[in-house]
């Protein structure tokens, strides 16, 4: 389900409920970092929630792929709060410069990947390592794209205050040092 048709039936489906999530400090992040964070909280929640992304899942990737650092580029030239490539910012159509649309641009990213794979791990795969390298339902044995996904759910999970397990990895999967994880799904999106 990746049409403009299914996307736009999707996000529509969420807005009505929507408002912006109430802001509490992360908890694990430093002082500077929470400082952007806040500043930039207020209009992701909102874009989350236009494109039916759970606030928490949204901020929780966000802290991953830079850490609320707005003008940071990655060594492959990834670029912005979401690190938009410039491929992925051409195809959907937004500057990746401006911050309301390198939001925008990922919470959508992130949205065509949900609805692609239907399954959190994977779509957070997708957006780290491409859609092409997700393969029968599978995470690809990339270990930044692994510790990307666990790093990210971990962290959503910490931000929800949850005590169940969020990583979805099978387990012969799993980090070194780390115990064994329930494999599973974590939410489908018609859970959201």
């Amino acid at each position: 389900m990746t049409s403009g048709l299914a996307f736009s039936a999707v996000a529509s489906r969420y807005a009505p409920r929507c408002g912006t999530s109430a802001y509490r400090p992360a908890g694990f992040l430093g002082a500077a970092a929470e400082a952007r964070r806040l500043g930039y909280y207020a209009m992701m929640s909102d874009i989350a929630c236009e494109y039916g992304i759970p606030t928490g899942l949204f901020d929780a990737m966000i802290i991953r792929e830079s850490g609320y650092q707005a003008a940071i580029y990655s060594p492959r030239n990834a670029f912005g709060l979401t690190q938009l490539m410039p491929d992925t910012a051409e195809g959907l159509g937004v500057n990746r410069y401006d911050i309301e649309q390198n939001l925008r641009g990922g919470a959508r990213y992130l949205r065509q990947q949900l609805d692609r794979f239907g399954q959190v791990h994977l779509a957070l795969a997708a957006y780290n390592a491409g859609p092409g390298r997700v393969r029968n339902g599978v995470l690809p044995r990339i270990g930044e794209t692994q510790a990307y996904v666990d790093n990210v759910l971990s962290n959503w999970q910490r931000l929800a205050g949850l005590a169940r397990t969020a990583t979805v990895q099978p387990a012969d999967m799993q980090p070194a040092g780390r115990p064994k994880m329930r494999i599973g799904r974590t939410a489908s999106i018609s859970t959201f």
